[in-house]
């Protein structure tokens, strides 16, 4: 007969347990606390915590607090908090900061994010923060620092204000996500150390300036500017040129508007010797477009091309007079999702599938042609 540990023995009982809480959401795991008598603090031991206050839920921040540092106490590793809460001000409390455990860690509140003055995550690998608020370029600075192992980091629509410059210092950096939509006024800088870094997505309306120390070691970045005023032009202009180095580009119709906002802008657009593929989503691309040559004559290596949202011209006497000389060497594949226009201008776009315009091994692929509406 197997000898192994009594089914009755308690710490096998209390693994077995965790164990059980470990397939349910931080809800119903709370839930069962009044199941048992050896049950009403075990939810606290998981490793994923999610704390949503929904709007029937009123909780305050004594409440949230000791749940947090009940959460850091039994060594939690995933946080999400998503707080809205009845006060001007709220502070987490500081064991937060300098938790062991938390490898991820989701904060989306609407409040000053106050900083305690030492923070430390020897784990962290995942932050994203949404909609916080921070009024302190030190403190920024010290979150980020702190961050030793940090990977992957989300700033989504924080407000920063009376803030010159947002300074990411992180070394094992290989991400950053930043969505930037808020019609805000303030205008700051900000300054990404990553040694490590390879991908950079933005979505926003582009009125500040982003720097990056190392960008050579960025190989996919996403870009879909909003907007046309000449000061996101300047911003967008001045951007491409620090993610000139990638490989993989995806870019979006308004990014190539605002690439082509004046002439001046379209001439400074650098070179792009790594480029590799190129990608277009969300609308249809004016091959038309200025910027858009450019960056096909600056692109030496550009092996693949997809236009997903399909193409248009808008000017009537448009014809592709200078090929670029990726088009002739290196280019394999161009996707297009469907084709916008008048029946000339449709007939011209099927010339872009003669084999003299194109590398002998380039194939096209075309879903659609869509006539211009009368």
């Amino acid at each position: 007969m197997d000898q192994g540990l009594p089914i009755n023995d308690s710490k096998t009982q209390e693994l077995s347990e965790k164990h059980l809480l470990s397939f349910l959401g931080t809800k119903d795991a709370v839930r069962t606390s009044v199941l048992s008598k050896r049950w009403p603090h075990l939810w606290v031991s998981m490793p994923n915590l999610n704390f949503i206050q929904g709007p029937n839920v009123f909780c305050d921040a004594c409440n949230i607090n000791l749940w947090v540092f009940s959460a850091v106490r039994h060594k939690v590793q995933v946080l999400d908090l998503c707080l809205f809460l009845n006060e001007e001000s709220f502070v987490l409390p500081r064991s937060l900061f300098t938790c062991e455990s938390i490898k991820v860690l989701n904060l989306h509140m609407c409040y000053n994010l106050r900083l305690p003055s030492s923070i430390f995550f020897p784990s962290l690998k995942i932050l994203t923060l949404k909609h916080i608020v921070s009024h302190d370029d030190q403190s920024t600075q010290r979150l980020f620092s702190g961050c030793l192992v940090l990977e992957e980091l989300t700033l989504d629509n924080c407000y920063w204000e009376n803030i010159n410059a947002i300074s990411i210092s992180t070394p094992m950096l290989k991400g950053l996500v930043i969505y930037d939509l808020l019609d805000s006024e303030s205008r700051y800088q900000v300054i990404v150390f990553g040694m490590s870094l390879k991908f950079f997505v933005y979505e926003g309306r582009l009125k500040n300036d982003y720097c990056f120390c190392n960008p050579s070691s960025m190989v996919d970045a996403c870009i879909n500017v909003d907007g046309r005023q000449i000061e996101v032009a300047y911003h967008a202009n001045k951007l491409i040129k620090e993610l000139s180095n990638v490989e993989s580009l995806v870019l979006t119709p308004q990014t190539v508007e605002a690439l082509d906002y004046k002439e001046e802008f379209i001439a400074h657009l650098p070179k792009f010797h790594n480029l590799t593929h190129l990608e277009f989503y969300m609308g249809f691309v004016d091959m038309a477009s200025g910027a858009l040559m450019k960056v096909f004559q600056s692109s030496p290596c550009l092996a693949s091309l997809e236009l997903n949202g399909g193409i248009e011209i808008t000017k009537e006497d448009w014809k592709l007079d200078h090929v670029p000389p990726c088009f002739l060497t290196h280019l394999k594949t161009i996707k297009i999702g469907d084709f916008l226009g008048t029946e000339e201008k449709v007939l011209h776009g099927r010339k872009l599938q003669e084999p003299a315009w194109l590398n002998a091994r380039a194939r096209i692929y075309i879903d659609e042609y869509k006539g211009a509406q009368t």
